[in-house]
Formats: C-alpha cells, structure tokens, sequence
C-alpha cells in the first residue's frame, strides 16, 4: 500500500470537500447523474445478500433505510443486515473470514486491513470491475487506504479526521474557552483545574484506544516522523516515548482524563459513557464520525462544535489523523459477487442513497454523494469543520505498518499499565521499545 506525504496527498480531498462550506443549511443542487446502482431495476434471478457493519443507533437506522430504498431498484435481491456495536465486531469478522463464512458486504476498520491482506486473499479486487464505478473517488485517498497488493480490496466509508469534539453549552458553563488551540500544557492545566474544583468532573472523554492515539500523535510531534517505520523498525526514541508516558501519567494523576479503569468499561462505544451522558466531560478526543452517536445522546438544546486536537507548540509534524472513517469490501467467497459489487456501488455513488446517509459515517468520500448529501441538509456542520480542520493541518499519513492492530495492540497494552500506575514512564518506555520491536520483526517474518 503506497503512503506519501499527506500536503499533496489531500490537496484533491480538501477541493473536493470545499463544497461542503456553510452546509448546515442544506443548500446545494444534487448531482444529475441518474441510476448509479450499475444493474437494473426490473426484477430477475432472486439473490439473497448478508451485509454487515458495526455502529451507533443513527448509523443502523440509515443504513437499514438505504437498504429499505435499494429495494425499488433491485426488487430481487434481499440483504440482511447484520449490525451491531464496535464491541467483539473485530474478532466476529476475523473468525467469519478466516472461517470463509462472512457477510458478502462487510464493513471494516482501517487497522485491520494490514494483517488480514498479508494472511489471505479474502476480498474481491474493485479495480477495473464492470459495477463499480470509483471516479468520484479522491484517486490518492482510495489508493492509500483501500489498494493493498495492487488491488483495490476495499473502499473509504467516508473521510474522517481525529479532532475535539466539544459539548459548547457544557463548556461555556464550565468557562472553558472553546476556541483555544490546546497543546500539552495547557490542556493538562485545564483539566487538572477543571478536576480540582469538581472532583467529579474531567476534561477529557477517552477510552485505552483514544489514549493510544494521543501517544501516537505525540510521538509523530516530537519526531517529525512515522512512529514506526517502514522497514519494520521503532521511529522514535526511548527519550520520546519517555516524555509522552510522563505527560499520560500526570494527566491521569490530576483528573484530566477519567480513570481508565471506568472509561474502558465503554471501550467502542463512549457515547454510552454516563460521564458524558450526564454532562460531566465536556470534550471527547475523537473521530469526526463518532460525532453523531455522542450528540444523540445529549438533550437537544445542547451544542456540540468540533475543533483541532491538541497540537504541541513546538511540533516537528502535526500529528492530525485523517483517515477513512471505516472500509466496504466484498468478501472473495461471496456467491453473488456481482450483485454485491452493484450493491456497494448504489450505497457509495447514488444521490438518493447518499442522502439516505447523510454523514452517519462521516463526509462522504464521492463528491456527488457529498453534493446530494449537503443538497438534503443531512451533513452536520460540526462534522464538516472537523473534516476541514483536519485536511488542513493533516500530518504524516500512517503506513501500513502503523496501522496493524497487532502492533498498535502493543502500545494500548503498555498505556494501560502507566494508566494503571503499573508501570512507571521509564519501565514502560524500555517493554514499548522492546516489545514493539519483537512485534515488527515477527509480522516482517511473515511478509
């Protein structure tokens, strides 16, 4: 999989995205260009499809609607959904695939793709396929994050950026400036004031895997450079992974994120965390498509805006994560490959279905689909300015290597222990070190 430097990489995705300005209006004319489904509408062969996805109440109910809609345009086939919370999805699909038993159109996450490319070749290659139309994709975001092995295995849901997602009306009470440009000090000065003041309120909403990327995000601001590298070695150094563990640690000590021992037990599915239900975090370190799912569950006179993550003062590399908010792909053992193929290529290109969708999974990444969604008022303007804010100060993009869930398994293990106060910075910089080099050397094995 090809990773480049993310100034030219993104130039494409931030003009097509300049159309989404002022969305929250619904203003805009949808695209002209017809039935994108790739198949016809009259009933033939009867087909039955399983599709299968993970997340938040407004994302199943959008998606159950556009399958609901898919009907008139292809009276024949039946799809199943199968959806359900983040939670135990991982390890259901790795079984199903490696088990050859999958849905035929299945929703994936970004650090996965890695090692299930490298075990086996699970997923139907889009490239060049009769019913799939991928022109409306930014050409270097679809060939970056969905071509591995020169085939396109999988394609973006949508574009996502890692941000701060903000309860306004929270913050304004809690005279927290919402238009701040956080680094590391001042955002740990703030919540351990926040914390002192109310012992039962923190600044930060974050589970082990948002920890985890605030680790990365320092790493890549401290060196400029990939925190692991591609010939499968470490990216930084121990003093690197020194300082941001101290940072972790203090910050856990003064209350500026809730203990991690109560924030994990809502591992996937923070929005159901009553820290924040009950309005006692004001800020969630997060992707820009978990924005719907934790605004949901607030009244509605509540505000939420989106704003940068923290930035360090004196970054090497900004560290702002854009990436697909999750893949499609269709599975290689699939029976009806191509009324899969025709399927996905509705539920990504077609005006009405994009609409349907509106933002449940972040901007959509075809243009067409972004201008019918704005045209029917369906993109949150939070989420638009997190996506905005993201491609213009995007950092490093993330190899292939970066993105492995084995490897990112080992930073979350050693966070958990410095959260834990398990491990001191220092023991846990000298295990990170050795076990991440343990880790690459094994998957480079395996290559």
């Amino acid at each position: 999989m090809k990773r480049n430097k993310v100034g030219a990489l993104f130039i494409a995705v931030a003009l097509i995205l300049s159309i989404l300005s002022g969305c929250s209006s619904g203003n805009g004319n949808t695209a002209n260009q017809g039935n994108a489904s790739g198949g016809e509408s009259s009933a033939g062969e009867k087909v039955t499809l399983r599709f299968s996805w993970w997340g938040g109440e407004d994302r199943h109910a959008a998606t159950l609607a556009a399958i609901e809609a898919y009907k008139q345009i292809a009276p024949n086939v039946t799809i199943e959904a199968e959806y359900q919370g983040f939670d135990g999805y991982e390890q259901k699909i790795k079984t199903q695939l490696s088990g050859g038993t999958s849905a035929d159109i299945i929703q994936l996450d970004l650090p996965w793709l890695q090692e299930l490319t490298s075990k086996g070749d699970f997923f139907v290659d889009l490239k060049g396929h009769a019913d799939f139309d991928a022109a409306g994709f930014d050409q270097n975001f679809l060939s970056n994050f969905g071509v591995y092995n020169d085939k396109l295995v999988a394609v973006p849901t949508g574009v996502n950026a890692y941000c701060m997602i903000i309860n306004k009306t929270l913050a304004d009470k809690l005279g927290l400036s919402i238009d701040e440009q956080w680094d590391w000090d001042s955002i740990y000065e703030a919540g351990k004031k926040l914390h002192a003041e109310d012992s039962s309120k923190y600044l930060l909403l974050a589970d082990h895997a948002a920890l985890r990327q605030d680790i990365v995000t320092m790493l890549k601001q401290r060196t400029g450079n990939q925190w692991v590298n591609e010939d499968y070695t470490v990216g930084f150094a121990k003093e690197d992974a020194v300082a941001s563990l101290e940072w972790l640690q203090k910050a856990m000590e003064a209350g500026v994120y809730q203990p991690i021992g109560e924030s994990d037990l809502f591992f996937g599915k923070i929005d159901q965390n009553p820290k924040w239900i009950n309005q006692e975090i004001p800020m969630a370190p997060s992707m820009s498509s978990t924005l719907l799912s934790l605004k949901t569950v607030l009244p509605e006179d509540v505000e939420i805006v989106t704003g940068l993550p923290v930035i360090a003062k004196d970054a090497k590399d900004t560290g702002v994560l854009v990436r697909p908010s999750q893949l499609f792909a269709i599975s290689n053992k699939s029976k009806n490959q191509d009324e899969a193929v025709k399927f996905l290529n509705w539920f990504m290109n077609d005006p009405e279905a994009a609409a349907i969708l509106g933002d449940v999974r972040s901007v959509p990444p075809v243009k067409s689909a972004q201008e019918a969604a704005v045209a029917a008022g369906k993109i949150d303007a939070a989420i638009t300015n997190a996506v905005e804010l993201g491609l213009s100060h995007a950092g490093i993009v993330d190899n292939s290597i970066a993105n492995n869930s084995e490897v990112q398994k080992v930073l979350e293990d050693v966070i958990q222990k410095v959260s834990y106060g398990k491990a001191t910075p220092e023991q846990a910089a000298d295990e990170l070190i050795a076990s991440l080099t343990s880790k690459l050397d094994e998957i480079k094995a395996r290559q």
